[in-house]
């Protein structure tokens, strides 16, 4: 059977393109650094990044989704879900709990990509009635924020700093680059990205396109469990609505960085670069003084921008 040979993505036509988030990225921080010049400084950028750390946990898992021309609205559901079950497991089963809620969270991901690809329903309908469940089981199971009064110590070490750098974005950088690992240099990536650019071919080339979506859907769960487990660390407590605030910014940074949403063009690289500016957008935003509802506004923008940068015009609009 004869290998698959993939089109040339359109970004690679114009690779000027490319440089784009990262020009946005410095350019905010300019605007936002000349209006208060203690934002940049080296203590500033130090807990901007560590306020990065569970967005780039949510956006690198979301990235191999998007790339396969899909979306999972519900990783914000499901890491709220996780942290709640964290902070009851943490007492009594320690890093077995911990284990346990990860290994549920990257079940219930695979499941959703189980129902996505065997039922044949579009992955934003099958994620949305998830991000229902998720966050109705996660009020179910607890009303309220539950504290974490013993264990703590299981994940206290997220909140540490080692030579200048978070603990908890040493660790996100560090799951970034095991997924980029995978990306460009094993058969996995080069499949999401021919998934992404043309599913009849890539079927057609031997890969098993269903197997590969499974995957993908199951790192974002597992990826929501990693998240949860850096706010519980972040705030001493589980909460059915601790990430309600997450799912917009984890989806438009991967946007904003340069990834198509009609899939195949992108990478999780791209995704640190949308993350940043994101996170620049939201502390920057307070910063300055502006009120908190320009926030939305400006992903709003940026998202529209950075699409029709990258969107792949010649690719089905029919979301997979």
């Amino acid at each position: 059977m004869h290998a698959l040979k993939l089109p040339d993505a359109g970004w690679r036509r114009t690779p000027w393109t490319a440089w784009i988030p990262l020009l946005v990225l410095l350019a905010l921080l300019g605007a936002v650094g000349t209006i208060q010049p203690s934002f940049i400084s080296p203590e500033n950028l130090g807990l901007l990044a560590g306020e990065s750390s569970v967005i780039l946990l949510l956006a690198t898992a979301q990235t191999l989704v998007i790339m396969l021309g899909g979306i999972d609205v519900s990783v914000a559901a499901l890491t709220a879900l996780a942290s709640v079950l964290m902070a009851l497991a943490l007492p009594s089963s320690g890093w077995g709990g911990l284990l346990g809620v990860l290994g549920l969270t990257t079940l219930l991901g695979a499941f959703q990509g189980f129902v996505h690809v065997r039922a044949r329903i579009p992955s934003v309908v099958v994620t949305l009635a998830g991000l229902g469940m998720w966050s109705g089981l996660a009020l179910v199971i607890a009303g309220t924020t539950v504290p974490v009064v013993e264990g703590y110590g299981t994940v206290a070490w997220l909140e540490g700093r080692s030579f200048g750098v978070h603990h908890s974005f040493a660790f996100a950088m560090a799951a970034l680059a095991l997924v980029a690992i995978a990306q460009h240099r094993m058969p996995f990536g080069r499949r999401i990205r021919a998934i992404g650019l043309n599913p009849a071919a890539a079927r057609l080339s031997g890969i098993r396109i269903q197997r590969v979506k499974v995957v993908a859907f199951g790192l974002t769960g597992l990826f929501a469990g990693l998240a949860a487990m850096t706010m519980v660390a972040r705030t001493a407590s589980g909460s059915p609505t601790i990430a309600d605030s997450l799912l917009l910014p984890s989806i438009a940074a991967v946007l904003i960085g340069g990834t198509a949403i009609t899939g195949g063009t992108g990478g999780v690289w791209r995704t640190l670069v949308g993350v940043l500016t994101v996170t620049v957008l939201r502390v920057g935003i307070a910063a300055t003084g502006l009120s908190a509802a320009y926030e939305p506004i400006a992903y709003g923008v940026l998202v529209v921008v950075a699409a029709a940068l990258v969107v792949d015009r010649t690719a089905r609009s029919s979301v997979k």
